[in-house]
């Protein structure tokens, strides 16, 4: 991987890829580069089969994400130009994130705001500590926050929340969190670690081309049905009836053994 940001990391442990925000100065505020190098990690991330889950965190533990690095938009969104071609990293960043074929997790310590909160919508699970925050300060900052953004807030905790998170721009501690939708457990923050590992291995040992069509299929129901493609959804499904990790799930059954799964 060619990282040039040097505000990201990636670090691989077993079935694990570990996605990391390190920008610590800055609470691990999204800043210029970082997307370029978050999307070079993730495709490094997807062509390695031993990659079972993926999980994004910020480096430390007093945040995710804090946010937009507000001190670089003078520079780097100086002219309605500018702005655009700022615009177009975080984009493909983000679509390669709800893309992504592995699981993602978002783990999260500490102050998750703004465009963090909403780079932890992108995953597929949100795990986060008891000293956790979350908000869109959008309503202090004269920001009209993107239709996609809020599309994916809607999603996970429905229209009346998503419109209280929006208008107060207020924080929400984990246990509201939790109760809302919006992170998916909430765990003390010396443990928080050790149960998202635990988590993510149980999914490694689970049918890769099973998880990667729920995955798809979930996705696709959350569109309109012209949108969804029908056909890749069968074809999906006629895979993974004739894949060698089905055929091996009836022999364990038979045998009364754990299933090893190789991914075809």
């Amino acid at each position: 991987m060619n990282l040039t940001s040097g505000l990201m990391s990636a670090e691989i442990s077993g079935p694990i890829g570990w996605l990391i925000f390190d920008n610590q100065s800055k609470l691990n505020a999204l800043s210029p580069g970082m997307y370029e190098d978050g999307l070079e990690i993730l495709n490094a991330f997807e062509a390695n089969p031993a990659i079972k889950v993926v999980v994004m965190r910020g480096a430390g533990r007093r945040a995710f994400i804090s946010g937009a690095d507000i001190s670089s938009f003078n520079k780097h969104r100086s002219t309605p130009e500018a702005a655009a071609a700022a615009r177009e990293a975080p984009i493909k960043f983000r679509h390669a994130l709800i893309n992504m074929q592995k699981p993602l997790i978002a783990m999260i310590y500490g102050y998750c705001l703004g465009g963090g909160m909403g780079m932890a919508l992108n995953a597929d699970m949100r795990f986060a500590s008891t000293d956790s925050q979350f908000g869109v300060p959008a309503a202090h900052r004269g920001v009209a926050y993107a239709p996609e953004g809020l599309k994916q807030l809607i999603d996970v905790v429905g229209p009346s929340s998503a419109k209280d998170i929006m208008f107060s721009a207020r924080r929400l501690k984990s246990d509201e969190a939790l109760r809302i939708g919006l992170i998916n457990r909430v765990v003390d923050a010396e443990e928080l670690e050790k149960e998202t590992i635990a988590y993510c291995e149980v999914l490694a040992n689970n049918a890769p081309l099973s998880m990667r069509a729920s995955k798809y299929f979930i996705n696709q129901l959350g569109l309109e049905r012209a949108e969804r493609d029908y056909v890749r959804m069968d074809h999906m499904q006629r895979e993974a009836e004739a894949s060698e990790d089905f055929k091996e799930a009836t022999r364990s059954f038979m045998e009364k053994r754990r299933p090893v799964f190789v991914g075809r």
